[in-house]
C-alpha cells in the first residue's frame, strides 16, 4: 500500500473513530474553538478501536496526525475549518532517555524526567504573507521551518522581488524546554541525559523548572549550523505531570473517607510519628519533628504584602552512622517535589539558579535545588562541608523563602517555599556537649538562627538502646516488608489533604500558653547579668509547630494541647544545644552559634585585666603575669585564658606588639 492510500485509509478511520468513539469529545472541542484549541485522545481507545492505526501513529506520527486533523474538519457540522490539536496520552511506546538512539529519529514516543529549565515563549511564522514588490499582488507561503521560504515567482507580473508583511502573516507560539532523565535512574559515575523538547502552541507555559513530567511527541532531528553535527530534540504533542506538589495529589472520595476515618483515631499523633522514617530505630523526638515538618505551619500573607513563612526548617547534628542520611532520603522520597543534595558536591548557583546562554545567545535561568524544591522539602546533607561563598546562597532561602538573583543582565527573585532539612557532622568526629554548636559545626551564626529545630544526635553505648536497635536492624534485613503503622500511600495523601485543606487558627487558649511560655522564659532570671534564652524567632517557630501538630489531626484551630507539644519539643531541642554548663541557663547565643553570655563575661574580663597591666607596665600588658592574674582573682585555667586571646586577635581586638606582650586596639 502506497503512502497515499494509507493516509486516506488513515483519514477514513478516523472519521469514523471521531464521529462514534469521540463525539462528545470533538463537538465540545469545536463548540470552544479557538478558546479550546485541542482534543486529548487516550491512545489504549484508539488502540482497541484499530490496532493497526494506532501501530501506523507510532510509526508515521506526522502523517497520522495530519490525517486525524483532517477528519475533524471533514466531521464538522458547523464548517468552522477550525485547526484543532490533536494530544495524546497514555502512549504506550515509553523509551527511557538515554536509550534514544537514532533508530526512534521519526517515530512517535513518550519520555519521563524532570524539566531543568525553561527558555522564554517565542513566536513561529505559520503562513507567511508576501508582497510582490512590483505589482503589490499578496501571496501566502506556508512555512515548515523557522528559515522562511519566499515565492519563487510573482504569478501576475513575473517578479522575483518579495516583502514579508509581518502584521499579514500567521504566528504560533513556542517554548524550548530541557529535560533531564530522572536521578534514581542512574547508576553509580553516569551523567543524567538531557534533551530538548519543543512545546507550541497551548503547550507553551505548562512545564515549570522542577516538575517531573512524561512527554510524548515525535523524535526529530536537526543539524547544528555552526558544528555541523546532528542533534535531536523532542517536538511535543502532550505533557502530562507525574508527581505533582503535595497539594496537587488526586484524592478520591474513597482516599477522603480513609483519610477521615485516620484523623478520628484518638493516637493518630503517635502513629504518623512511627510511620516517619520507620527503617530507623529511637530517636523520638527527631522523627517528631520530621512529620510536623511535613505538614507545615499555616503561611500567612499580611495586608501589607509581608509574607510569614509556614515551613519549618531542621537541622540535625550528630555522630557519624546514625542515620542521618537516610532520615534525609526518607523525606525526599515521601515528598512531591522532593529534593536531596549534598553539600560537598553542591555549588551556590546549584543550590540557587544558574545563568545559562541559550541557542540563540541570550541568557536564561537555570533553576537550582532550592528553586526546584518549591513548595516541596529540599534536603541538603552535609550542610557544614559546603565552602563559604556558597553558603551565603541559603540565607535568603531560609527566611524570605525567595531567591534574588543578578547576573547577566537578568535581575529575578525566584520562589523558594520549601521546608530545608539539613544534616550536619560535627569537625572533630564525635559531638561534645560542653562545647557549643558554633565550634563543632563549621557554619555562621547567622544561618543557625534561622532553623527552627537543631536537634543534637549523639551515639553513646547503652546496653538497652543497643539491645533494641540490633534487632530492629536484624528484623528489617529478615522480612522483606516491614510493618507499617500507616501504608506509605495513604499517609501521602494525608498529609496532601492537611496541607490543602487545613489552615488552623489560633485559640485564645493556645494563645495564652505560647505567651505564658515566652515571658517565663525570658524573665526566669531578671537580674542584669542572666543570658537571653530566647527570642522571638523561636516564637515564631513554636507557633509554627502549633499549627502543625493541628494539621496532623485535622483541626481547625490550634488548642492548648498543640501549644504545649510544641513548646515541649522546643524546649527538648533548646535544653540539648543552648544549655550553658557554667551558667546552668538556657542562653540562645550558644544555639545560634554566638558566644553564650558566659564566654562574653570572660572576654570583657580579660580586656579589663589587660588595660589594668597596660597602665602598670608602661601600655604593654606581659602575657605571663595576665594568665597568672586570671587563675588567682577569677579561676580561669591558662588553657581558656590562651583560647580566648586567641579569638580576641582574631576578631581583630587585642593585638601583640611583641613577643609576650599584648595590647588593646
Amino acid at each position: 500500500m502506497t503512502t497515499a492510500d494509507k493516509t486516506k485509509t488513515s483519514l477514513a478511520k478516523f472519521e469514523e473513530f471521531f464521529s462514534t468513539k469521540y463525539k462528545d469529545h470533538v463537538f465540545e472541542a469545536l463548540e470552544k474553538y479557538p478558546d479550546q484549541r485541542s482534543v486529548i485522545v487516550d491512545y489504549l481507545d484508539l488502540e482497541m478501536f484499530d490496532p493497526d492505526l494506532a501501530d501506523l501513529l507510532i510509526e508515521k506520527p506526522e502523517e497520522v496526525i495530519k490525517a486525524s486533523q483532517k477528519a475533524i474538519k471533514n466531521i464538522d457540522p458547523l464548517r468552522k475549518n477550525a485547526d484543532l490539536n490533536i494530544r495524546l496520552e497514555n502512549v504506550t511506546n515509553n523509551i527511557p532517555l538515554r536509550f534514544l538512539r537514532s533508530k526512534f529519529i521519526g517515530k512517535f514516543i513518550s519520555v519521563d524526567g524532570i524539566v531543568r529549565k525553561t527558555d522564554e515563549i517565542r513566536p513561529r511564522i505559520v503562513t507567511a504573507v508576501f508582497e510582490c514588490r512590483g505589482c503589490m499582488r499578496l501571496h501566502e507561503v506556508k512555512q515548515s521551518s523557522n528559515m522562511i521560504s519566499e515565492p519563487s515567482l510573482c504569478a501576475d507580473c513575473g517578479g522575483r522581488s518579495f516583502r514579508l508583511l509581518q502584521e499579514e502573516s500567521e504566528f504560533l507560539d513556542t517554548q524550548a524546554v530541557k529535560v533531564q532523565e530522572p536521578l534514581e535512574n542512574l547508576s553509580g559515575g553516569e551523567q543524567p541525559r538531557q534533551i530538548s523538547v519543543v512545546l507550541e502552541d497551548d503547550l507553551v507555559d505548562t512545564l515549570t523548572p522542577g516538575d517531573i513530567v512524561r512527554i510524548t511527541g515525535t523524535l526529530r532531528t536537526v543539524r547544528d549550523e555552526k558544528t555541523r553535527r546532528f542533534k535531536n530534540f523532542i517536538y511535543g504533542n502532550y505533557t502530562e505531570h507525574l508527581e505533582q506538589e503535595f497539594e496537587e495529589l488526586q484524592i478520591s472520595p474513597e482516599d477522603e473517607a480513609a483519610i477521615m476515618e485516620l484523623s478520628q483515631d484518638p493516637h493518630i499523633y503517635e502513629k504518623i510519628i512511627k510511620s516517619t522514617a520507620p527503617s530507623i530505630h529511637g530517636y523520638r523526638d527527631v522523627k517528631e519533628a520530621i512529620a510536623l515538618q511535613l505538614f507545615g505551619g499555616a503561611g500567612k500573607e499580611l495586608d501589607d504584602k509581608t509574607r510569614l513563612r509556614g515551613d519549618i526548617h531542621i537541622l540535625i547534628v550528630g555522630d557519624p552512622g546514625i542515620g542521618k542520611s537516610q532520615m534525609l532520603k526518607y523525606v525526599s522520597k515521601l515528598a512531591p517535589r522532593g529534593i536531596y543534595t549534598s553539600g560537598k558536591g553542591t555549588s551556590g548557583v546549584g543550590l540557587t539558579a544558574a545563568a545559562v546562554r541559550d541557542e540563540f545567545g541570550g541568557w536564561s535561568l537555570e533553576a537550582g535545588a532550592l528553586v526546584l524544591g518549591d513548595r516541596g522539602n529540599v534536603c541538603v546533607d552535609e550542610l557544614d562541608k559546603m565552602r563559604e561563598e556558597d553558603r551565603s546562597a541559603i540565607h535568603e532561602a531560609l527566611e524570605q523563602q525567595t531567591i534574588s538573583i543578578a547576573k547577566a543582565g537578568i535581575m529575578a527573585t525566584l520562589n523558594s517555599r520549601c521546608s530545608v532539612l539539613a544534616a550536619a557532622n560535627p569537625k572533630f568526629g564525635r559531638f561534645d556537649s560542653y562545647k557549643s554548636i558554633a565550634e563543632q559545626i563549621e557554619l555562621p551564626s547567622t544561618i543557625l538562627s534561622r532553623f527552627d529545630l537543631i536537634f543534637v544526635v549523639e551515639d553513646k553505648p547503652e546496653e538497652t538502646k543497643d539491645r533494641n536497635l540490633a534487632r530492629h536492624i536484624l528484623n528489617t534485613h529478615k522480612e522483606d516488608n516491614m510493618l507499617y503503622e500507616i501504608d506509605p500511600e495513604l499517609l501521602r495523601k494525608y498529609i496532601a489533604y492537611a496541607r490543602r485543606n487545613i489552615q488552623p487558627t489560633l485559640t485564645d487558649g493556645a494563645m495564652d500558653v505560647l505567651e505564658e511560655f515566652y515571658v517565663s522564659m525570658r524573665n526566669s532570671s531578671i537580674d542584669e547579668d542572666s543570658p537571653v534564652p530566647i527570642t522571638a524567632r523561636q516564637l515564631e517557630a513554636i507557633i509554627r509547630l502549633s499549627e502543625a501538630s493541628a494539621k496532623i489531626k485535622l483541626k481547625p484551630q490550634v488548642d492548648p494541647e498543640d501549644a504545649h507539644q510544641a513548646i515541649k519539643l522546643s524546649q527538648a531541642c533548646l535544653k540539648q544545644v543552648g544549655y550553658d554548663p557554667e551558667t546552668g541557663k538556657i542562653d540562645i547565643d550558644k544555639v545560634e552559634g554566638r558566644p553564650p553570655k558566659s564566654e562574653r563575661d570572660k572576654f570583657r574580663i580579660l580586656m579589663e585585666v589587660i588595660k589594668e597591666l597596660e597602665e602598670e607596665y608602661g601600655g604593654r600588658a606581659p602575657t605571663n603575669i595576665l594568665i597568672s592574674e586570671m587563675a588567682d582573682r577569677y579561676n580561669i585555667s591558662e588553657e581558656k585564658v590562651e583560647e580566648i586571646i586567641k579569638v580576641l586577635k582574631h576578631k581583630g581586638v587585642i593585638f601583640e606588639p611583641s613577643r609576650g606582650y599584648l595590647k588593646v586596639v
